[in-house]
C-alpha cells in the first residue's frame, strides 16, 4: 500500500486517493481537466488544525472596529452580533486563517507553535496561553508576524546545530529587516498607536535579538526602551480595542521581568530611571497582595524590586567606592527575608495557575526562585560591598545556584529549567575550580535542551572571562565595559 501523502493537492486528499504532488497540477487533476490547488495542513500534537488546541481559539477571531468580525465555527448568522459599524461575512465552512501565508512562512508559524514557543515558557499551560494570545494578534499586525517567524527561525537555526551563525543567517536578517520596516509604519500610524500590538512586537523584536546572541550597544535594549514608551503613551491612548486584560498583563509582566532582569545583570543604566531609594522603599513595604511567585519570570514580584534596587545603586556608585551602606544592608535584609519566607511555607502562585501544576513542577518553581535569590546576594557583594569572588559569602551563593539548578536539570515537557540561563551564568562569573566545570555542564546541557543561541553565547563569554579577568576584583560588568559588549544572560 503506498503511503499516505501529506503534501498532496486539496482534490486527491478529499477524495483519499495518492497524489504524485506535481505541482503546479498533479497528474490526477490534469487527467481530470480539474483545477489543482495545494494547501498546507497545519497540525500541533499530531491533531490537524481545526482539532488543535490552537485552532479551538480561532474559532472566533474579531478585528478591530471598522473592519469586520468573522467566524469558523458551525454557527448560524443570527448567533454572531457584530457592533452596528461592521459588515458581517458568514463562512459555513472552515476558513484556514494562514492561507495568506506563503508555504515558508508557514512552517515557520507552526514551528513557533509546536517548538520554539517552548523556550520562554515553564509549563505547558503558559506555552498554550502565549500561542493563544499571540499567534492571533500576530496575523493581524504584519511586524509581529515577521518578528514572531524570526524566533522561530533562530530556533530552527539552533537546532540544526548552527547557533554560532544566526546573526550572519541571511534569512533571519531578512525577516528581521521586514519586521522593522512595518513597525516604523505602524508606529507612525494613528489608528495603530497606543495598542497592545505594537507592544507586543517590541517585546518579541526583543526575545529575537536577545536569543540570537546580540552583544552590540542599542540591539536588545532599544526594543526595551521603546517598550517603555509604548506602556507610556498606552496610558494617553486609553485601552486597546484588540485586545484583552489577560494579554495586557502578560505583556507587563514581560516589561517588568527584563527590566528586573537587565537590572540584576546589565552594565548600563537603569531603564526607566529607577531609583534605589524607590525601590528600596517598595521592598521593604509589607505586601498588601500575595509575594506571588511569577510563572512566567521563575522568580518572585518583590525579588524583581531587588533587582532593579541592585542596579540602581551600582550605575550610582562611583567604580572606585562602595554603596551606601543603608542601601545595601536594606537590600540584603529583603533578600533573607523572602529566604526565610519561602523556607516557611510554599510559593504563592498567581490564581489558576498552581491548579495546572504538579508538586514536582512546584518544587522545581521553587528552587527557581531560590537560585534567583543567591544570584541577587551575589551581586550585592560583588557589585555594591566590591568583594572578591574568593569571599565566603560569594561562594556559598555560587554553590546554592549550581545545588538547585542541579535538582532542577532537564525533565520531560516544560519546567523552569528553561529560565536558569541568568542564574548560571551569575553563579559562572564567580565560580572557582570544580565549580567552574559544573557550571559549564549545566548551560551546555541547557542549550542542548533549549537551543537558544544566546545560552550558548553566555557559556562562550564565560570562558573568556575566566581566560581574561585581569584579577579578582574585576567583576563581570567592568569586563563588559572594558570589551565595549553590552550583553544579557537569558
Amino acid at each position: 500500500m503506498p503511503p499516505r501523502s501529506f503534501a498532496g493537492c486539496k482534490r486527491c486528499k478529499s477524495r483519499r486517493q495518492k497524489c504524485d504532488e506535481e505541482q503546479p497540477t498533479c497528474g490526477r487533476c490534469k487527467s481530470a481537466g480539474t483545477q489543482c490547488r495545494y494547501a498546507m495542513q497545519l497540525q500541533w500534537g499530531g491533531r490537524a488544525f481545526s482539532r488543535s488546541r490552537f485552532g479551538a481559539c480561532m474559532q472566533k477571531l474579531e478585528y478591530s472596529p471598522g473592519e469586520f468580525i468573522y467566524t469558523t465555527a458551525n454557527a448560524s448568522p443570527s448567533e454572531v452580533v457584530p457592533p452596528s459599524n461592521t459588515t458581517v461575512l458568514a463562512l459555513p465552512k472552515s476558513v484556514d486563517p494562514f492561507s495568506s501565508l506563503s508555504t515558508n512562512q508557514k512552517s515557520l508559524l507552526h514551528h513557533f507553535l509546536s517548538d520554539a514557543s517552548q523556550i520562554t515558557a515553564c509549563h505547558s499551560g503558559m506555552q498554550q496561553e502565549i500561542c493563544r494570545m499571540l499567534v492571533p494578534m500576530a496575523l493581524q499586525t504584519p511586524s509581529l508576524l515577521y518578528a514572531t517567524m524570526a524566533v522561530s527561525a533562530i530556533h530552527l537555526q539552533a537546532l540544526h546545530n548552527q547557533s554560532e551563525n544566526v546573526k550572519s543567517a541571511p534569512d533571519i536578517a531578512r525577516l528581521m529587516a521586514m519586521s522593522l520596516e512595518h513597525f516604523r509604519k505602524e508606529l507612525q500610524n494613528p489608528e495603530s498607536r497606543g495598542t497592545d500590538a505594537l507592544l507586543a512586537t517590541a517585546r518579541t523584536l526583543c526575545l529575537a535579538e536577545i536569543h540570537s546572541g546580540a552583544v552590540q550597544p542599542n540591539s536588545w535594549r532599544a526594543h526595551i526602551e521603546g517598550a517603555r514608551v509604548l506602556i507610556a503613551s498606552r496610558g494617553q491612548e486609553g485601552s486597546s480595542p484588540s485586545s484583552s486584560e489577560g494579554f495586557r498583563r502578560y505583556l507587563d509582566r514581560w516589561y517588568r521581568s527584563i527590566v528586573s532582569l537587565t537590572a540584576l545583570t546589565g552594565n548600563g543604566p537603569p531603564i526607566g530611571g529607577v531609583t534605589c531609594q524607590n525601590t528600596v522603599q517598595t521592598v521593604s513595604l509589607p505586601g498588601e497582595s500575595p509575594d506571588y511567585l511569577d510563572d512566567y519570570w521563575g522568580f518572585t514580584v518583590s525579588l524583581s524590586a531587588v533587582f532593579r534596587g541592585i542596579g540602581a545603586a551600582a550605575w550610582k556608585t562611583p567604580p572606585d567606592q562602595t554603596a551606601d551602606d543603608a542601601e545595601v544592608i536594606a537590600l540584603e535584609s529583603s533578600v533573607r527575608d523572602l529566604i526565610d519566607e519561602g523556607s516557611r511555607s510554599p510559593p504563592t502562585f498567581y490564581p489558576g495557575v498552581v491548579q495546572g501544576l504538579s508538586s514536582d513542577h512546584i518544587l522545581r518553581f521553587t528552587l527557581c526562585n531560590e537560585a534567583f535569590q543567591h544570584s541577587a546576594l551575589i551581586q550585592i557583594e560583588r557589585r555594591l560591598r566590591r568583594a572578591p569572588a574568593t569571599a565566603p559569602a560569594v561562594q556559598r551563593s555560587v554553590k546554592k545556584i549550581i545545588e538547585c539548578s542541579e535538582h532542577i536539570g532537564p525533565s520531560p515537557g516544560l519546567s523552569p529549567w528553561t529560565m536558569l540561563t541568568t542564574p548560571l551564568f551569575i553563579a559562572g562569573c564567580e565560580a572557582q575550580g570544580q565549580d567552574r566545570d559544573r557550571v559549564r555542564q549545566l548551560l551546555s546541557s541547557l542549550h542542548d535542551t533549549i537551543r537558544v543561541p544566546n545560552v550558548l553565547q553566555s557559556l562562550k563569554f564565560l570562558e573568556q572571562y575566566w581566560a581574561h579577568q585581569l584579577d579578582e576584583n574585576e567583576s563581570w560588568n567592568r569586563f563588559l565595559d572594558r570589551m565595549r559588549f553590552d550583553f544579557i544572560p537569558y
